[in-house]
Parts: structure tokens; sequence; C-alpha cells
């Protein structure tokens, strides 16, 4: 499962989503969806422009982590 770590990175800047919403130019709803890990499809220019702003990659934006269910699924 691919998960958002704008929290985090936002965090530890002390970066407000509204902060991070006008220096992307992104509306503050899909930067708090970004947030608060609740996106379901990450728009390509946003993932850019975040990416601009906090001088980091795609690799440190997002956090792949294994499904539980699945692993527990493909076990039995």
């Amino acid at each position: 499962m691919l998960r958002s770590n704008l929290k985090e990175l936002l965090d530890s800047r002390r970066m407000t989503i509204r902060d991070f919403s006008r220096a992307t130019g992104f509306r503050f709803e899909s930067c708090r969806q970004m947030y608060h890990d609740t996106m379901t499809r990450f728009p390509g220019e946003l993932i850019e422009q975040a990416c601009k702003v906090l001088n980091v990659t795609p690799n440190d934006l997002f956090i792949i982590e294994e499904d539980a269910n699945k692993s527990t699924s493909e076990n039995q």
C-alpha cells in the first residue's frame, strides 16, 4: 500500500497545510487529503510541486507499506 509521508515532512519543517497549499499552488483540500493520507489518486503535478517545494524526491514523499490483510490471506 502506498502511503503519503507529507505529514511527517511538513511537521519536521514546521510548515502548515495552508503554507504548503500556497507554495505548491494546489487547492487546500487536495493538500489536506494528501497530508492526512486520505487521497486515493495522487496527481502527478502535485507530486512534482511537492518535491520541488520540499526539496525531496518521490521516494521521500511516499512510503510503501505491506498490507497486513494481504499477507495474512496469502499465507493461508
